[in-house]
């Protein structure tokens, strides 16, 4: 829980080698072993990947946020590792991807936070487990096992557990998706079937003479030698006289595709997300629920956990916190995010020197550090027949 806890005695933490980190590494289950039945289903997949990428794309801060709007960055190891690089192998954005497609897949994510000898955050590593158990020391603090690396307990305030479906020992162990899961493949199956073996029967060649099956069998495959080929691309053939064609009106399709889209719309919602999202063709007030029902959860979740195991509670009492930002987010079309812009310079939200730093334009001149007036939000002088105050936030005027 932060340096200052790291050091005193009261709150020591148990540091583990390298040797030690590498090998709680490379133990436990990799992502693509667990539930990969579940992930290799390409609608479940693009679900969690789609939700993953999206937190992803929240940038986590370290700030100093008071209780009256106060927010101040911190540019120290904590920025560091969640701005540049969370570690050796992976980016934030790499990271946080991974981290939610676990905890998206198993209902459980733990990170172990590694600290340098002064106490000096290094990196955020994902532990690769599943499978784990509560105990308590001789003081009472917990104690986390996971079961496949039973020989390196670790204290629970030392581990970053994210989850879903939570019960009183983190969340649930098994997904409620098994029957969408078996129609769905079903469905597909059959389908693939159907398409290699393209055997249903389409016509029936009748003759009027009386033949012996291999007879019969010998003129089915010459006349599917000389007309039912590549080469035949006219689409004609010939028949003598004592033999028919019956056509036969068999409806060639097995799946139901009004079944498969309802059942993957249901899969869709079961993992916080809509058909039209994926597909692009949400609304605004679709796709601003999608970020608050789906996406904002999980960032809370993120912002409370590592606050909360990353500072010590003399830290956070000086209102260090992590900080995810959504505004951007919350805005899916260029156009929105044009009006979005434009309300906040014209309620005195944000000057335009903050709105060119958002869209990743160079700083301008320093007069667009200025909030733009606007008379609407001045205070009406009694004492001057209800005329507006002449104190405005800035130079300039806005009609």
């Amino acid at each position: 829980m932060g340096w200052l806890s790291k050091i005193s005695g009261k709150f020591m933490r148990n540091r583990i080698s390298g040797t030690q980190l590498l090998d709680m590494m490379m133990k436990g289950v990799p992502l693509i072993s667990f539930g990969k039945d579940l992930y290799n289903i390409p609608e479940v997949r693009t679900a969690i990947n789609f939700i993953a990428e999206k937190v992803a794309s929240v940038p986590f801060y370290h700030v100093r946020a008071d209780n009256i709007g106060n927010i101040t960055p911190v540019f120290d190891r904590f920025n560091y590792v969640l701005t540049v690089r969370a570690n050796q192998y992976m980016s934030p954005q790499v990271f946080w991807t991974y981290v939610m497609t676990r905890v998206l897949l198993t209902n459980n994510c733990f990170i172990y936070p590694e600290w340098d000898a002064k106490g000096n955050l290094m990196a955020l590593h994902p532990m690769p487990y599943m499978q784990y158990d509560y105990s308590q020391d001789e003081t009472g603090r917990i104690v986390i096992i996971f079961r496949q690396n039973g020989t390196l307990p670790l204290y629970y305030d030392d581990v970053i557990h994210l989850q879903r479906f939570p019960t009183m020992r983190g969340g649930t162990d098994q997904q409620a998706t098994g029957s969408y899961m078996q129609i769905i493949n079903s469905m597909q199956n059959q389908a693939v079937k159907d398409a290699e073996t393209n055997g249903r029967i389409s016509a029936v060649l009748k003759t009027t003479q009386l033949l012996k099956e291999t007879d019969m069998k010998k003129k089915l495959d010459e006349f599917k030698t000389l007309y039912m080929t590549a080469e035949n691309a006219t689409g004609f053939g010939v028949i003598g006289s004592d033999y028919d064609i019956q056509p036969l009106n068999i409806k060639a399709t097995v799946l139901n595709t009004q079944l498969l889209g309802d059942i993957t719309s249901a899969v869709y919602n079961y993992f916080g997300i809509s058909s039209e999202v994926i597909h692009n063709t949400a609304s605004e007030i679709q796709y601003e629920q999608f970020i608050d029902n789906g996406i904002k959860p999980w960032v809370y979740q993120i912002e409370e956990e590592l606050t909360y195991k990353l500072f010590s509670e003399p830290e956070i009492a000086r209102y260090n916190r992590i900080f995810g930002e959504t505004v951007d987010l919350e805005i899916s079309t260029l156009t929105a995010k044009t009006q979005f812009f434009k309300e906040m310079i014209y309620g005195t939200v944000l000057n335009r020197n903050e709105v060119r730093k958002r869209i990743g334009m160079t700083r301008g001149p320093a007069e667009l550090d200025q909030f733009l007036r606007n008379k609407n939000f001045d205070v009406l002088n009694e004492q001057n027949g209800g005329a507006a105050s002449e104190k405005g936030n800035g130079t300039e005027e806005q009609a």
